[in-house]
């Protein structure tokens, strides 16, 4: 009986951690949404992602974004994640599936990522419109002139995409727009 008293325990434990999780992200403005693999596939032909390349991810989420990447374009995968579960998750999605040499997940404020931007091939973005309108004078300050950005479902302010395409996503046709500075 005991057993059962510390597993109920503990599984009770761990979704009250990624029910607070989630909460705590979606007041910092960036809830946790997966997309479709085939929309994160259009996203990365839409930006031309090659080997060798690296891609970064603000909000990866699970990680599945970056691992795709790596399986499928041979490219490194930097991310980064503000929910506390969602970042666990993404550690042990990344090492489950062998790409811990690959890809890198940080936890925090994109702003900690600012070395990594001004190095990134490609930055991947699927965030909400409020939350492109408030990093997109630091992110654009930060990469490079031949940075490619893509973003799923959600459009900058500033800046205008030189490049769309469109895939289905979570049942919806969704838009995907491809930036540079």
């Amino acid at each position: 009986m005991l057993i059962l008293e510390i597993t109920i325990l503990v599984i009770l434990s761990v979704a009250l951690f990624w029910q607070a999780s989630l909460i705590y992200a979606q007041f910092l403005g960036a809830p946790s949404v997966n997309s479709n693999k085939e929309a994160i596939l259009e996203a990365f032909k839409l930006a031309e992602v090659k080997g060798g390349e690296t891609v970064v991810d603000l909000g990866c989420g699970n990680g599945s974004t970056l691992i795709l990447a790596a399986k499928r374009f041979g490219a490194k995968g930097i991310g980064i994640e503000r929910s506390p579960f969602y970042y666990l998750l993404a550690k042990l999605n990344v090492l489950k599936n062998g790409y811990s040499k690959d890809v890198q997940i940080y936890f925090g404020d994109f702003k900690k990522l600012e070395r990594d931007i001004q190095n990134a091939d490609v930055v991947y973005l699927y965030l909400l419109n409020s939350v492109l309108a408030n990093i997109e004078d630091w992110l654009f300050s930060n990469i490079r002139s031949d940075t490619r950005v893509v973003s799923l479902a959600f459009s900058f302010c500033k800046h205008k995409p030189i490049k769309t395409s469109s895939a289905n996503n979570l049942g919806r046709k969704t838009k995907i727009e491809l930036y540079k500075k």
